[in-house]
């Protein structure tokens, strides 16, 4: 049986989560806003250095240059090598205690 304090406080959690679900959308629309807004804005660009490509303005080769980053010279160290030489020893193996012999009947007098 559900008490009055128990019913209050499960509308206060009701009313606390529409809040959060409802801050939620805000956030999501207007993250989805300035996605929408970056894609116009490189479709744009796009379509303004095709055009130009296409008039003949700018020249394909700059189009087609990759630009590479310049590549540091590594400087090499040569260190000496110093060789350890382990030798290796065997160790003797643990002698093993002899097994015992079964006692009993032999397989024959089973019979």
């Amino acid at each position: 049986m559900a008490t009055s304090f128990k019913n209050k406080a499960v509308e206060e959690l009701r009313k606390a989560k529409k809040e959060q679900r409802e801050l939620e959308a805000v956030a999501h629309a207007q993250h989805v806003a300035v996605e929408y807004a970056k894609t116009v804005a490189n479709e744009k660009r796009i379509a303004e250095k095709m055009s130009k490509i296409g008039k003949g303005e700018v020249p394909v080769s700059e189009v087609e240059t990759v630009f590479e980053k310049p590549v540091k010279e590594k400087v090499v160290v040569e260190e000496a090598v110093v060789e350890v030489v382990e030798e290796v020893v065997e160790k003797p193996k643990p002698k093993t205690k002899p097994v015992a012999k079964k006692k009993g009947k032999s397989a024959k007098t089973k019979k």
